[in-house]
């Protein structure tokens, strides 16, 4: 069996859609499956992580040169069972249909039922989100809910959750790959004024474009990080006392680790995530950056 991965990383929608298909390549190979691949559609925003199978840089979704891929690639009439993955916000179905005709197998990834997908295709919904969304059955195979959850290794190894501080001590601020509405800026303005003793942990997304702002806001007890592989992320979340976070991939790894969290939808395919988290998990939504102070008020002598 062969298993090719298609997705995108740019630094206008950040690294979301690499890190999980990074994961499902992970989980093909521990079980059992020696033939995977990703092919990705970058611009410069490819981060230098380690990767265990080969990572081809194509626009695959541009017909003639995903044509050309798979006539190299001996992708086309293969004598291998061919299964392709496909996790995009950009792909027309167009695309979609061409690869469902050469493979076995087309599993699209999706959030939020963004197109009508080819009739017969698997569906994957990692997460809560498909909890919510009314797929046709009779035309997809579907497979949803937090147990399909594709998490980096660091984040399926076993490790121990530790005893979080209190009061707490250590704020986490991670807003995903991009930042279009600044909250990074309001959320560290915030807390530096009215939490000065609170440390500031914030992660800064390759398509941030305010890094000097960060840093002129930033206090003593305020700390920057850039660039972070998933081992150095998951071990920054186990020393935090409590995260705020925008509703993406991340909220699955800040769940794993135990680490209890605030969020904040940055974008609109976070709604169903958000919705889960809130419904079934009791995880707390602020509609702006302001409501912060607030519920850390609330929380009384929680907060050093």
């Amino acid at each position: 069996m062969k298993y090719v991965i298609f997705t995108e990383a740019f630094k206008a929608s950040g690294l979301g859609h690499l890190g999980r298909c990074t994961a499902l390549a992970e989980i093909l190979i521990e079980k059992g499956s020696k033939d995977v691949c990703i092919v990705l559609d970058t611009d410069d925003s490819l981060p230098d992580w380690s990767y265990s199978f080969p990572v081809y840089k194509e626009n695959w979704k541009d017909i003639p040169t995903l044509e050309k891929f798979l006539t190299e690639f001996s992708l086309v009439k293969s004598r291998k069972s061919l299964v392709v993955y496909v996790d995009s916000y950009l792909a027309p179905v167009s695309i979609y249909e061409e690869l469902k005709k050469h493979s076995d197998e087309l599993v699209c990834i999706d959030d939020y039922h963004r197109i009508s997908y080819p009739v017969g295709s698997t569906i994957l919904n990692p997460g809560f989100p498909g909890l919510f969304i009314n797929y046709d059955k009779s035309k997809y195979k579907v497979i949803t809910g937090k147990n399909e959850v594709l998490l980096r290794k660091p984040f399926r190894a076993r490790f121990e959750i530790p005893k979080r501080n209190n009061p707490l001590r250590k704020v986490l601020i991670t807003l995903g790959g991009t930042d279009p509405h600044l909250y990074s800026e309001v959320f560290l303005n915030l807390l530096c004024k009215e939490f000065p003793d609170l440390e500031k942990h914030l992660v800064i997304g390759p398509g941030f474009l305010n890094e000097k702002e960060l840093v002129s806001l930033s206090d003593s007890n305020t700390f920057l990080y850039k660039n972070l592989s998933a081992l150095e992320m998951r071990d920054l979340m186990l020393k935090m006392d409590f995260a705020i976070t925008a509703g993406g991939q991340t909220t699955y790894e800040l769940d794993r680790c135990g680490l209890p969290m605030l969020m904040i939808k940055t974008a609109d395919n976070q709604v169903g995530n958000i919705r889960g988290f809130v419904e079934y998990q009791g995880v707390k939504e602020i509609k702006e950056p302001g409501e912060v102070v607030k519920l850390l008020r609330e929380m009384g002598n929680q907060v050093k």
